[in-house]
C-alpha cells in the first residue's frame, strides 16, 4: 500500500494538481489540513480558487482521508464530499503501522508520543508549520509533508508519500519531483 500526503494546500487550485500529479497513483491520499482558506498571514496567489479546488477533489475517485486543519471552517464542508471537519483521524493499515492524522497546531511530540503509548499508533502525520519533516522520536516517526503551495522556512512546495510495499517515507520537491529526503519506515 502507498499513501500520498498532503498538506496546507490553503486553495491554491494550481499546487494541488501539481502535488496531486505526483501522488495520484497512491492508494489513498491523507490530506492534513488547512485545504481551502489561505488564512490571514498567508498571501493571497494568483492560482488561489478553493471553489475550483472543491470541483477537482470531489472528482477523485479514491479514498482521502483530511484532518481539519485551524483554517478550515464548517462551511468549507459544504463544497466538498469528504468529511474533512475531524480534527484526529486514526488509520490501521496493519497492527504494526497505525498513523496518526491531525493538523499540527494542538498537541506537541512529547503529548503524542504519550498518548501512542495508549492508543498503539507508531506514525504521525501533520501539516501546519508548512515546513516538511521526518524524524523518529522514541518509538514514532513524526511526518510533516509541507506544503505544495505555502511553502516556509526557504523549502520548496512539497508532498509525501508512505509506501509500505517498499518500507519507505519520501518526501518530494512538486517542482522537479526530486526526492528531498527519504526513510526507512522501521
Amino acid at each position: 500500500m502507498k499513501i500520498g500526503l498532503i498538506s496546507d494546500t490553503h486553495g491554491d487550485l494550481d499546487a494541488f494538481n501539481r502535488a496531486y500529479d505526483i501522488i495520484k497513483e497512491c492508494d489513498i491520499i491523507m490530506h492534513s489540513g488547512d485545504l481551502f482558506y489561505h488564512g490571514l498571514f498567508n498571501l493571497i496567489k494568483e492560482t488561489y480558487n478553493p471553489l475550483e479546488l472543491s470541483k477537482l477533489i470531489n472528482g477523485i475517485k479514491k479514498p482521502i482521508i483530511y484532518s481539519r486543519g485551524n483554517c478550515d471552517s464548517e462551511v468549507d464542508q459544504l463544497a466538498v464530499d469528504f468529511d474533512i471537519l475531524d480534527p484526529v483521524r486514526i488509520f490501521y493499515y496493519n497492527d504494526e503501522n497505525i498513523i496518526y492524522l491531525h493538523h499540527g497546531h494542538k498537541k506537541k511530540d512529547e503529548e503524542l508520543i504519550d498518548l501512542s503509548r495508549k492508543f498503539k499508533f507508531n506514525i504521525v502525520v501533520s501539516g501546519h508549520t508548512h515546513i516538511y519533516r521526518i524524524e523518529k522520536k522514541g518509538n514514532v516517526i513524526f511526518i510533516n509533508p509541507g506544503s505544495p503551495s505555502l511553502p516556509k522556512g526557504g523549502n520548496p512546495p512539497t508532498i509525501g508519500e508512505i509506501d509500505f510495499d517498499n518500507n519507505e517515507i519520501n518526501i518530494t520537491n512538486i517542482n522537479d519531483r526530486k526526492k528531498l529526503i527519504t526513510s526507512n519506515i522501521f
